[in-house]
């Protein structure tokens, strides 16, 4: 849709060929009416070259039910040959009009065929032109607008991929989670040397896996559903037997493209306002499921369960970070829901449908 102040520009811009008619007016008078002043001259071209401000309100809103776009092309071009052919017959109307009302043609009366006769064989091709410049003027600025628009949503969405990234990569550069995954690797080093350097594998691999995830908006689920791996297998050592992990990713999605950083901060929300606010032993569970059209990535803990206000506090600002990316990405097509899990807990679930987008 051409906004506001794109309508008042075409409608201004039909001063410039009015004050172009009164120069050519002024070098070659009237033969008819050569005595008709500067001003006389500019009104007439203005009543002329107005209407097509007229004209452009219909021409546009044709072209903008019924754009130039791959599938509509045929009906688009049928529309607008009826459309040119009215607005031309309409302009040689006033255009003899106002010729008449400012003598600017002999006054000898003529039938409406004699008319538009003597009007197409003058100036029919160039309202044609003229038309057919309306519409192509409207479509350039169609396509522009949707290039500015989908320039705006792509910086939008690398700065959103940019902050996933400086959040996830803040998550595991936490004082609290570094202090907690070097004083487990500490604890391990005496008790079971193995584990402790495996965890401290696991910790350089988690960082330098983020770090290298590049700028890609999307990645495969199953690089998605590593990187939360080895994040959760950190957590593991963190908790030890207060903390157990289940997996329930369906086979065959393995490549199917998700957001990056998608899992890892629902995984961070578990931890922190269910897991470790819970004095026993917990359960997370991170599924991945297709749903009809839909893929489902759901993240669930038996933590004290959703509390009111939840998404208005700490618990919420990944979450809405995450709704925000999503909604540029797909559109209609995904969304974010926090909702009670049965038996006590909180599920976080993420639901993908690219036939909406």
């Amino acid at each position: 849709m051409m906004r506001a102040r794109e309508r008042w520009l075409f409608a201004l811009f039909w001063l410039l060929p009015a004050a172009l008619g009164t120069l050519a007016f002024y070098w070659v008078p009237s033969r008819y009416n050569p005595e008709l002043g500067y001003g006389g001259i500019f009104l007439s071209q203005l009543l002329i070259w107005g209407a097509w401000a007229a004209w452009s309100t219909l021409i546009i809103g044709a072209a903008e039910r019924v754009p130039l776009e791959r599938g509509s092309i045929a009906r688009a071009l049928a529309v607008h040959a009826v459309l040119c052919a009215a607005v031309v017959v309409g302009e040689m109307l006033v255009i003899d009009q106002v010729q008449r009302a400012f003598r600017l043609v002999p006054l000898d009366p003529l039938s409406l065929e004699s008319t538009l006769a003597f009007g197409l064989r003058r100036y029919g091709d160039m309202l044609v032109v003229v038309y057919w410049a309306v519409v192509g003027a409207h479509t350039a600025l169609r396509w522009h607008g949707r290039w500015r628009d989908e320039a705006v949503r792509v910086a939008r969405l690398n700065a959103d991929l940019a902050a996933a990234r400086l959040e996830a990569l803040r998550a595991q550069l936490n004082p609290h989670f570094l202090f907690n995954a070097l004083n487990s690797i500490v604890a391990l080093v005496d008790a079971d040397p193995r584990a402790a350097q495996r965890t401290t594998i696991q910790l350089a691999d988690l960082l330098r896996a983020t770090l290298a995830a590049g700028d890609q908006q999307e990645t495969t689920l199953a690089a998605e559903v590593e990187l939360t791996r080895r994040y959760l297998a950190i957590e593991e050592v963190r908790f030890a037997d207060r903390l157990t992990v289940r997996w329930a990713v369906a086979p065959g999605l393995e490549e199917r493209r998700v957001p990056a950083f998608t899992l890892q901060p629902l995984v961070e929300n578990a931890l922190r306002h269910g897991i470790a606010k819970w004095p026993g032993a917990g359960m997370i569970e991170v599924a991945a499921e297709a749903r009809e059209a839909a893929l489902v990535l759901r993240v669930s803990d038996d933590g004290p369960g959703v509390v009111p206000g939840a998404e208005s506090n700490g618990a919420g600002i990944a979450l809405r970070n995450l709704r925000a990316r999503l909604e540029r990405l797909y559109g209609a097509g995904a969304g974010v829901t926090l909702s009670a899990r049965a038996g006590g807990g909180t599920v976080a679930e993420v639901a993908i449908d690219r036939s909406l987008k």
